[in-house]
């Protein structure tokens, strides 16, 4: 997940909707990010501001729908 991170830090708003959906919504539960991970792309998303806030709103919703217990 560094990786992606990392992409996810320096990637067009475009590239970077394109890998969150895939991660949140596409791959195997066996793959899925864990909640900690998803809680650093939204604050990412937060802080690299104007097309990326939708991003984290995303990133939100998905940790509102994950059962974290």
């Amino acid at each position: 997940m560094q990786a992606t991170t990392q992409l996810f830090q320096t990637a067009s708003a475009g590239e970077c909707a394109e890998v969150l959906d895939f991660w949140l919504n596409e791959c195997s539960l066996d793959q899925a990010p864990d909640a900690h991970t998803v809680q650093q792309w939204q604050q990412l998303f937060q802080q690299r501001g104007n097309k990326f806030i939708r991003l984290a709103s995303l990133c939100q919703q998905w940790l509102n729908e994950t059962d974290l217990t």
